[in-house]
């Protein structure tokens, strides 16, 4: 076994993730069989996906983390990464039209990062599939992205809280036991912040108190900067953020394949086991906006068969019987879906598909099923 992990990304509320826990389990389990004991983990901290102008902006937010919430994960070297890269950007009291044209034009493909429960809410206000929760995109990865009001949406009593935190100004060393709920900010934000690869955008719609506090803060505080590579010992300071004017942005459109590879990994979230009726079709959705956009007719046709199969299951989820003609409709839309699928080669949503309906069928057509189509997908598989 195989483990990996980043213990200040522990995003789920309520849990905690440390190395040292694994190994005292490892301890417990083994008991004389010391061979059976984890090895002490080794650090990682080059970082392969994102550049060093967003790996200093995530260094400033861990180090608010480890500031005021020592106990909260295990300090460790921060990342940095191989190339330099540019700096983050901020949109200070965006209008909502004016970001919508933006993801319509020179920000095409650009992936919006938000609080879990306001994604669905920016998805129809941007007229905008790609759209995650924070959590929800947690292991991912994204070219461009853009960090939507996070700040202005912490609720109203941490506020404050939160401009001390940012400026400077809290004093006492009780912070961490007053403001339990800043720790999962912080941890969210660092999260988010390391979705990105290329180019990172924060954005606030309104000004807020945590807002504007949160715009100064990236916009003034300093982080030490390679002036050309890595390994330069010469190091200039700069802010870890630049402000921005959404009318003055060169196109950033991403290329057919950055497209496509979004595509595939909606599609494959899409087929994974256990995941909700809901969830799946949002995820195929935005596959086939990403595949539109890549100009690949063959990978929208598969997700929108993908999609026909996942829609026809969460339809029926709740009944618990047909009548006759009723069950000769389900039959007929199920085997054309069937067929569709095996053409596509679908073979895992095919076999959740048959799965669903085979407890509606006469025995004559589970016989057939069996005989036709599913010892087919089993050799197939």
């Amino acid at each position: 076994m195989f483990l990996a992990g980043d213990p200040a990304q522990s995003v789920v509320q309520g849990t905690d993730f440390r190395f040292e826990e694994v190994r005292s389990v490892g301890h417990y389990v083994a008991g004389d069989r010391r061979h059976l004991i984890p090895e002490k983990p080794k650090i990682v901290n080059i970082n392969f996906r994102s550049h060093a102008g967003i790996l200093n902006c995530a260094g400033g937010f861990l180090d608010l983390l480890f500031d005021y919430f020592p106990g909260s994960a295990k300090q460790l070297k921060k990342d940095f990464g191989l190339f330099k890269g540019a700096r983050p950007g901020v949109f200070h009291k965006v209008e909502v039209h004016q970001l919508s044209s933006l993801l319509q034009g020179s920000l095409q493909g650009c992936v919006i990062l938000t609080h879990d429960e306001s994604a669905s809410h920016w998805r129809d206000a941007l007229n905008h599939p790609l759209v995650y929760g924070i959590r929800e995109a947690k292991g991912l990865e994204f070219k461009s992205v853009i960090i939507l009001d996070f700040f202005s949406e912490i609720s109203a009593s941490l506020q404050k809280p939160w401009r001390n935190l940012l400026l400077n100004r809290e004093e006492g060393s009780d912070f961490e036991l007053r403001y339990p709920l800043v720790e999962t900010h912080l941890k969210l934000i660092y999260t988010a912040t390391t979705r990105c690869i290329e180019q990172l955008f924060f954005a606030e719609t309104t000004s807020s108190i945590a807002g504007d506090a949160a715009m100064r803060w990236l916009t003034t505080t300093k982080a030490k900067v390679a002036s050309d590579t890595t390994t330069s010992t010469h190091s200039n300071e700069e802010a870890i953020a630049t402000h921005n004017n959404v009318s003055d942005l060169d196109s950033m459109i991403m290329t057919n394949d950055e497209f496509c590879i979004a595509g595939i990994d909606n599609a494959e979230l899409a087929a994974s086991p256990d995941i909700e009726l809901e969830e799946a079709m949002r995820y195929l959705k935005r596959a086939i906006y990403c595949f539109e956009k890549a100009q690949s007719s063959e990978l929208v046709a598969k997700a929108n068969t993908h999609l026909l199969s996942v829609e026809l299951r969460a339809k029926y989820t709740h009944v618990k019987s047909f009548t006759h003609s009723e069950l000769e409709d389900v039959e007929r839309e199920t085997a054309n879906l069937t067929q569709l699928m095996l053409k596509e080669n679908l073979m895992l949503e095919c076999t959740k598909l048959l799965e669903f309906i085979t407890p509606f069928l006469s025995s004559y057509t589970k016989e057939k099923l069996e005989e036709k189509i599913i010892t087919k997908i089993q050799r197939a598989a």
